[in-house]
Order: structure tokens, then sequence, then C-alpha cells
């Protein structure tokens, strides 16, 4: 449209017009969710309303009444969702009493934006405008593999994060000085990665992992494919995720641990962990939780938390869940966890914007005034800041994850509500303990046997979708389930809760106390933050080395030292050394944000508050938020000024109606990466050369 003979008035509101024509122009998909959610509740998100001694609802129209109020913008509806207080079992009712008194205790968690999902939003896609495919159902292969490996990284907590990768590196690990890693370091890391070897093996043996689906797991190959199925699990891609460079790289995103080291990119100034914010730094280092320190792992802890109590508030005002005043790098897993309990949700992708702006890393080719831009605009007189600068980044930065969690709110609270894995766990729990749960809690009556009571039909399908869908250890004249592979597993974490609580159990062991946030499991909000934000970084930077165009941009040179902390002594330990490790290949600028992405997203889930497709799904819905959000940005540019920006995906993918409505790529095309051009439509490129995805 040509908008020049108009007053700036009538520009300024044809060109919102147009942005708002281009996100509104598609239908709305259609949102999918799987087939768990019947009643009485027990494959759904439940967490907050009241359940009874055996962990059921003691009534599932509240869990109707909580779907209801999702579903509706009025507040109203959703005031009338009943959630459990009181009744604990794990706490003294008379300290219990004066915790409720205190006005700077919670002691019952409430829903968090349950109804986001239904407020507007003025830029990007609507966001009901996009969708996530169904989760993996209850007795599916891949519902069973995600199981294990969040078991198996409960297990996992307290390794170092060196010893997630090949053997073969870490025998190259050396000091930032060049000299070699003493030999006592290197034997616990080595030692380590043969208890994540047997890890890996231990998950490899799942159907799903090993390329085996039952009819009840997902069909469609591109999904399939980016959820792992058929990827046998090694040291070499243990809980890692897509995108990352396709070489043996260690475990840590760079920007996980590196300082900023200016327009050199000192590899001493960035093995300092000290990130240039103005006249400020940021320090990487986290706190130190307590090793070994794992929750909810006896029925009446996991009971009360189901029910909304708020544990954290009580373990915090007893000191009990992080080393007074110890902070570290990131080391082993569960400082990754501890990352991920207090984060504010765009605050890795700013540090790892600051970081690319400190060490003068190009901007997209397509954006004018910038030095190396291949924009035929020249920069004579003017220097990006406002407008194609930092500014212009960092507030984005930010802009683009308010969009995210909303639209995966929608997702959460109103199309899919998955049971958190705590909550998959009791039904494995209840499996084995012949469907009584709490017959060791005092007081309690026996499970109603089949007299078709809730409870009746509870156990009914916890038995056909749990039991006979992967085991069978109480029914005699049965064999062993399809799935024995789990057997290992689950074995050996009730030997783990057996040595911490002298109680059988097969919950899973959380990392925080208070469990999962009060919202359900899929979709994810970290990783959908993490998709939106990465995908932006993507945008802005030159993903290629503008002096070598046939070349990935690389975060660290060939034959360049990548930083590796090496765990510590012990778990406990304060005095972490930066080790390095040489990259004949380097390390890709793209590569490592994509690592960054599920260094985060996995995160969660080694704290045992997500499942593998919470992360991969989500974090494709935020990269469309922004692919969106970018798209209208292309308004608010002169068109002489020819702005474009190509953007790799994640994963090769068909992309979301609301970004193709135009025809400008087909809807079954498959695209590795895209190019938003000055009307905001989209074309399909060629991903980044020199970087081939794993």
């Amino acid at each position: 449209m040509d908008f020049k003979d108009k007053p700036r008035r009538e520009q300024a509101r044809l060109r919102r017009n147009c942005a708002t024509d281009l996100s509104s122009a598609a239908e709305h998909p259609q949102h999918v969710a799987n087939r768990d959610n019947k009643t009485p509740y027990v494959f759904n998100f439940t967490k907050g309303l009241e359940h009874g001694p055996n962990g059921l609802l003691i009534d599932p129209t509240h869990f109707e009444t909580f779907r209801a109020g999702t579903e509706t913008h009025d507040p109203r509806v959703f005031a009338d969702t009943p959630p459990a207080k009181d009744n604990y079992l794990t706490e003294d009712p008379a300290q219990f009493a004066t915790l409720k008194c205190k006005a700077d205790h919670n002691v019952y968690r409430q829903w968090e934006s349950p109804t986001a999902g239904h407020a507007y939003a003025m830029e990007g896609p609507d966001p009901q405008a996009v969708t996530m495919p169904p989760a993996p159902e209850v007795g599916s292969a891949e519902f069973a593999a995600e199981m294990a490996e969040v078991y198996q990284m409960a297990r996992a907590r307290d390794l170092p994060v060196a010893a997630f990768m090949p053997d073969s590196l870490i025998a190259t690990l050396i000091n930032i000085n060049g000299t070699p890693v003493g030999k006592g370091a290197i034997d616990l890391i080595k030692k380590a990665n043969r208890t994540v070897s047997i890890y890996a093996g231990e998950l490899s043996a799942l159907r799903w992992f090993g390329g085996t689906y039952t009819d009840k797991d997902v069909m469609v190959k591109e999904q399939r494919e980016r959820r792992r199925f058929g990827h046998k699990q090694s040291a070499t891609n243990l809980f890692r995720g897509m995108g990352e460079d396709g070489w043996d790289t260690p475990f840590l995103s760079q920007f996980m641990v590196m300082g900023s080291g200016g327009c050199e990119r000192e590899i001493g100034q960035r093995a300092t962990g000290q990130i240039g914010y103005g006249a400020q730094q940021i320090d990487q280092k986290v706190r130190v939780a307590i090793p070994g320190q794992d929750y909810m792992m006896t029925w009446a802890d996991w009971l009360d938390v189901q029910n909304g109590l708020n544990k954290r508030a009580l373990v915090k005002d007893r000191g009990q869940e992080f080393i007074k005043g110890a902070r570290r790098p990131i080391a082993r897993l569960r400082d990754m966890a501890t990352y991920v309990h207090d984060d504010q949700l765009y605050q890795a992708y700013l540090n790892a914007a600051l970081i690319l702006l400190d060490e003068k890393y190009p901007f997209d080719p397509g954006l004018p005034f910038h030095g190396k831009s291949a924009n035929p605009l020249s920069r004579d007189n003017r220097e990006p800041f406002a407008l194609f600068g930092p500014p212009h980044l960092l507030t984005l930065v930010t802009e683009v994850s308010s969009r995210a969690l909303k639209a995966v709110r929608y997702q959460k609270f109103s199309v899919h509500r998955r049971l958190r894995p705590e909550a998959a766990a009791a039904l494995f729990h209840t499996v084995f303990t012949e469907y009584h749960p709490h017959k060791s809690l005092k007081g309690t009556a026996p499970y109603a046997e089949n007299d078709g009571s809730v409870e009746a039909k509870a156990r009914w399908q916890i038995a056909r979708d749990v039991a006979r869908a992967y085991t069978h250890p109480y029914v005699a004249d049965k064999p062993k389930g399809p799935e024995p592979a789990l057997d290992p597993i689950l074995s050996a974490v009730l030997a783990h809760n057996l040595k911490e609580t002298k109680e059988n159990s097969w919950l899973l062991p959380m990392a925080f106390p208070e469990g999962s946030p009060m919202h359900p499991s899929y979709g994810a909000g970290h990783a959908t933050v993490a998709g939106a934000c990465v995908t932006l970084l993507k945008a802005f930077f030159d993903m290629q080395d503008p002096d070598a165009p046939d070349s990935p941009a690389l975060l660290v040179k060939r034959d360049g030292i990548a930083l590796v902390p090496d765990g510590g002594a012990a778990p406990d330990s304060v005095n972490i050394d930066m080790l390095g490790l040489k990259m004949p290949q380097g390390l890709t600028l793209e590569g490592e944000l994509n690592k960054l992405m599920w260094n985060i997203s996995n995160a969660r889930n080694i704290a045992g508050v997500h499942y593998y497709t919470d992360y991969i799904e989500s974090a494709l819905l935020g990269e469309a938020i922004t692919l969106g959000i970018l798209r209208e940005q292309m308004m608010m540019y002169h068109a002489e000024e020819k702005v474009t920006l190509t953007v790799p995906l994640l994963v090769p993918r068909t992309l979301p109606a609301c970004l193709i409505h135009d025809g400008s790529i087909g809807k079954d095309e498959m695209v590795s990466a895209v190019r938003i051009l000055s009307d905001g439509t989209l074309e399909s490129v060629s991903a980044t050369p020199g970087r081939t995805p794993n």
C-alpha cells in the first residue's frame, strides 16, 4: 500500500491497520487436547483442588468448575472454583495456625493467571491464533519415556554438568591457562560420566527411544522426529534438546557461564562470569541448594502439596533450602534447577543479549545503518540506537516474552490441562501400593473396592492405562507389562526414597519444596519464553559470519576454548574451577542460543516440574509468537529502508496459518529458516550453512 501522499496522522493509522490485517487474516486453529480429559480426572492437572487421603479428588465436579473457569475471561466463573485449604497432614496444627496469622506467609497456593489466555494482544498473533498438538497420553510409549527421563533427571541432580558429554571430550579438558587438569578432578568427572552412560542406557531400552510406538502415540512424523522417537540415548545426547551444533560440545551453553569479553572477546574475561551491564556487572553465579535435598517423597508430603500447601514458605522459614551465603557458577544439574526456580523468565536471554552487544557481534545484514550491513542504505552520519540498535533489541527481548506467556497460558489452562510429573509419579506409586497409596497414614479408611464408586472408576483407569500399559507388579497370572525397561528405573527410585524417608515410595523426588507451579504442565512457560526470546536474538544478530558468507557465526572460534565448570570436589563445593575445552570446529552462535533455550527449558524438567514435550512444543509456540511480532514490526519502517530479517528455525517444521495465510509458504511445506520481508511476508530460505542440526 502506498502511504506517501497522505498526512502523517493518516499514514500512522493505515500502518496500524495493516499490521492488524496481517495478524488477523487467518482463521484461528482448532485447539485439540489428548483423550486423557475424562472423569474422575486422574490424568489431568488437579493441583490445588481438594484431594482425599487416596489422592483422588473428593468431588470430581470441582475440576469441572475449575475447567469452566478457564474457558472464559469472566473472573466470576473461576472464582467459584473451590481451593483446598487446611487439613494438611505434615504440619503441627498449632504451628500451622500460627503461620496462617503471619502476614508474610501464604500457606496455601493459588492458581497462576488461569485466564491470561483470554486477554488480547496488541502486537503479534492473538494468544488463541497459535496452538500446540495434543500432549502424549497416559498409556503411550512416549509418556513412559518422558516419565522415565524425569525420574532419571531426579537421580542425576547432583552430578556435574561436565559429565554430560562424551568421555573423549572429558579427557581433553584443560585449565583456562592451558595447563593440564589434575588427575583427581578428571577422575571425578569420568566417574560421574559412567553413571550418565548407565542412565542413558536404561532410557534407550524404552520403546519410544528404541523406535516402537503404540496406538496411543502420535502418528505425525514431523512431531515424532522432534520428540526423539527412535533416538537412542547416550552420554552425548542425554537430557539435551534440539538445534545445537552437530558435533560433540559441552552440555551447558556458554551463555549460562560466560562473562562478556568485550570487543576483544577475551577468554580470561569470559571465564570470570561477569557480564557488563552499563556501569554495573551481572554475576552468573547462583545460590547453592543443599545437595541431596529432595522433597515430596512421602505420600503425606505429596498429598499436602497436591492440596496446595505452600511448602516452600515453610521450608524457607526454617532455613532448609540453600547453603547460607553460598554461590557458585552452574556446576551441577541441581544448580540448573535452582536457576529456574526464581529467575525472571527473560533473564537468561537479556544476559545473552548484553554479552553479544558488549562483544560487538554483528546485527542481521538486513537491518540498515550497521557497519557490516548488506542493506543498500548508507550508514553515513547516523548511528543505530532507538531504531535498529541496542535499546530496540533489549526492549523486544522482554516484549516478546509477555506475548508468549499469554499464548501458553491459554494452552495450559483452557486446552490441555496436562497433569504434572509429580502427579504422574503418584499413579505409579498407586499401582505399586496395590491401589492403597494412603494405607500407611493413620486414621484412613481402606480403598473402596469395585462398588461403582469414583474410587473404583479411578482404579480401573489407572489399571488399564498405567499398570497394564507398563507393568503388572501384583497380578500373578499376568506377565510383566510391555515396558519392562521401566522396572530398573522405578526400583532405583524406590531405593532412593526408602533411604531418604524410610518409606516405600515410587513418588518423584522433587527439587522444589512446593513441587510444580500452580498451573498445568503443557505447555511450559519457561520454554515458550525461551523459544520467543531466542528467536528474537537469532533474528537481530547475524547467524552467518559476515566476513565468510558460507560459514556460520561463531561464539567460540575454531580451535578456541569453551568454558566447562568442573563440578567441584563434592556436591556442596563452592570453589569451582572453570575448565577449558578446545573446540576444533568452534561453537556456533546459533547452536549456543538453541542450547541456551533447552538448558533453561530442560532445567525445569531436571527440577521435576515438566516433561520433554512441554519443552519442545512450547519452544515452537514461542518461536511462532516472535515471528508474528517481527512481521508486524515491519509496518513501522519506511519502504525505502528495505528492512529484512533472516531467522533460522529451531527445527525444520511447518508453520502455523497465522504466519503464512498469504500463501508465501505452503501450509504443508517444511521450512528450516525464514526471511521476513519489508511488507511482513515470509519466505523460506536455507538454514545457516556450516551447522548440522542434531
